[in-house]
């Protein structure tokens, strides 16, 4: 296998698998108030997620930024209960959608602080770590992407099959995710 696939399929792990849990939560919890025919904003959402997530883990690869590990986990916590309380508690749909994209951003460079220390341990060695970590960055766009588009589709049918009121769908789902992080805290 070379580089590029290794590092890309490492991406797409890192967002697809049970183990990324975290990051399922929080894709869920700001996709919840999007709709596939809002899939540009999706799209630019996902993006600014990347965006953020690639540049503070190569700021912490190359050393500019060191952090505690586990304040970094509990922090990724807190930033998936924040958006899934925005869910419930923001009425207005166009604020709540521009917060997202906020959200995306700020909450995407303390997601990428999380991995840092596992993503250091994968190149430890390499005096070339740039294009490591944009190939890992391109799995982890493409991992949100097919992440997005299967949580469209399941509220979609939740949508249709059960609840027919959006808000009450964002409150339940929402719900159902600030139980889940509670737990863990």
């Amino acid at each position: 296998m070379n580089d590029f696939q290794l590092y890309f399929k490492l991406g797409l792990n890192h967002i697809l698998s049970w183990s990324s849990v975290d990051h399922i939560l929080f894709l869920m919890a700001l996709i919840l108030v999007f709709s596939f025919k809002d899939w540009r904003k999706l799209l630019y959402l996902v993006s600014l997620f990347t965006l953020a997530h690639t540049t503070s883990l190569f700021l912490s690869v190359y050393g500019v930024l060191k952090v505690d590990e586990n304040l970094i986990e509990t922090l990724i916590l807190w930033t998936i209960l924040i958006t899934a309380l925005s869910n419930i508690v923001v009425k207005n749909q166009n604020f709540l959608t521009r917060i997202h994209y906020y959200f995306s951003f700020i909450f995407g460079l303390i997601h990428g602080l999380g991995f840092a220390s596992d993503f250091k341990m994968m190149i430890v060695g390499q005096s070339k770590k740039f294009f490591p970590l944009l190939e890992f960055a391109l799995g982890i766009e493409t991992a949100q992407i097919i992440l997005g588009l299967i949580i469209l589709t399941i509220l979609a049918l939740l949508h249709k099959l059960w609840l027919k009121n959006t808000r009450e769908l964002y409150s339940i789902v929402s719900g159902i995710i600030i139980g889940y992080v509670i737990a863990l805290l």
